[in-house]
């Protein structure tokens, strides 16, 4: 077979050739360094006629070759880029269709009709310009609903975009719970916080500073009462005329922990404006004096847990408080008195506090087995804390047996011998377990690991 049978014309036609095959024929170059005639800096392609028989175009080329009649490739259109079928050369069109084909099932290309298979060619075009605001289109409800699993400090950077976004940052379902605990608060941002009408708020262990409340924001006029219902400040830094002024306006609190918190009498005397408070806890608070608890204790008659440990009140305060606990008492922790509590204050206390359930007075040094004689009477207790009460003997507590009700029995201090706990177990049944709280936890926001929370109450959305 002659050379000419064999080889046939070529297209060399550099500008519908892919870019990786593009290239020139060097002349410039010299006989002996035949193997770099071509390089890639010309665009005119000249095949020479001896080292380059048999060179033709490879059968994928056409897949690279960029036509301008495909508007997929078309750069001239600014506004977007169109992904159908319907403006593509049949050529093009035909391999999309293969492709489209192999995706799909038999059984769901024998379901396809033609005019279904033109709805699948002919999609809308793709525009990468669209400022549709799809905001807009949503209700303020929807919104919130969004903007709660936010964190509280995204929404101030939110509320920059645009004047609807900061009207929704503020509106009150947004700012229900809050913990601002380890935190430092300058002057005025406590009065903020309130100004957002929080309900649970968490300040434990946080510097608040003087003053707490500035003009500049809604608490600081007269009329204004805050929501607040359950309120944190557990080993708070906070001045005593921050407290009174935080006080004056809250008159709805039903749950407040001052725990190593100091307080006065004026401070006492603000928070007695909530009259329907239910917990305190006072715990290891500094400052209490018996002027400040009669307004407590006289205006605020719905008090249902009363946590005074190691309050260190004088002999007239504990006599004043075992006097006149309000009837509606459940749980209550005296301990630390020391040498001042003694027997008739006990009698005292179970005769204003009937319905008691949980009654802890560990560290009361005074009082003896009449004490225990008197608790016995209290037909509803079922937890009761006697730990180091090292005057108390050990048989009287079997006495504890008449209680119906009783669970928990702790007698921490080791003043009972093994023996004298197992005869005290024997005398109070299986149904009493001795010894397995070593802390109270009456009127306390937060107990063991539980941090997120105060009262069982998230404080955080």
């Amino acid at each position: 077979m002659s050379r000419q049978g064999v080889l046939q014309p070529v297209d060399v036609n550099v500008d519908h050739s892919p870019a990786r095959k593009r290239a020139r024929f060097d002349e410039s170059l010299d006989d002996s360094n035949k193997s770099n005639l071509w390089t890639l800096t010309n665009r005119e392609l000249i095949l020479h006629e001896i080292y380059d028989h048999g060179i033709g175009r490879l059968d994928c080329d056409s897949e690279d070759v960029i036509t301008d009649d495909d508007s997929i490739f078309n750069k001239t259109e600014g506004i977007g880029i169109d992904v159908s079928c319907a403006s593509m050369t049949p050529n093009t069109r035909d391999k999309q269709l293969s492709l489209l084909e192999s995706t799909l099932t038999k059984e769901s290309l024998d379901k396809l009709s033609s005019r279904e298979w033109d709805n699948l060619l002919n999609k809308t075009v793709i525009r990468p310009t669209d400022k549709t605001n799809y905001f807009n289109l949503l209700s303020d409800e929807v919104i919130l609903h969004i903007f709660r699993w936010l964190p509280k400090s995204y929404l101030s950077d939110i509320s920059l975009v645009c004047r609807r976004f900061y009207r929704l940052t503020q509106d009150e379902s947004l700012w229900t719970r809050m913990d601002v605990s380890n935190k430092y608060l300058g002057p005025g941002e406590l009065g903020k916080v309130l100004s957002k009408q929080v309900v649970v708020l968490r300040l434990a262990r946080s510097e608040i500073m003087h003053k707490p409340i500035l003009p500049d924001c809604k608490a600081y006029h007269p009329d204004f009462r805050s929501r607040l219902l359950y309120l944190d400040l557990s080993m708070a830094h906070i001045s005593l005329d921050s407290l009174v002024m935080l006080f004056g306006k809250c008159r709805r609190l039903k749950k407040i922990s001052l725990e190593n918190v100091p307080v006065n009498d004026d401070v006492l005397i603000a928070l007695s404006g909530n009259k329907d408070i239910e917990v305190i806890n006072f715990a290891m608070c500094t400052g209490m004096q018996q002027d400040g608890l009669k307004y407590l204790l006289t205006n605020c008659r719905q008090i249902r847990e009363l946590n005074i440990a190691w309050t260190y009140l004088n002999a007239d305060s504990i006599q004043y408080i075992c006097e006149n606990l309000p009837s509606t008492m459940d749980r209550l922790n005296l301990s630390g008195c020391r040498k001042l509590l003694l027997d008739k204050h006990v009698a005292s206390l179970v005769s204003s506090c009937p319905k008691l359930r949980e009654l802890d007075l560990s560290d009361c040094t005074s009082i003896t087995g009449e004490s225990v004689r008197q608790i016995s009477v209290l037909e509803e207790l079922a937890f009761v804390a006697l730990s180091r009460c090292y005057l108390i003997p050990y048989k009287s507590l079997g006495q504890l047996r008449k209680l119906n009700n009783l669970s928990y029995l702790d007698i921490h201090g080791g003043y009972i011998e093994g023996d004298e706990l197992k005869e005290v177990q024997n005398d109070l049944g299986p149904s009493v377990q001795i010894n397995q709280f070593k802390f109270s936890s009456v009127a306390r926001p937060t107990v063991g690991m539980r941090r997120s929370s105060i009262w069982n109450m998230r404080v955080r959305d």
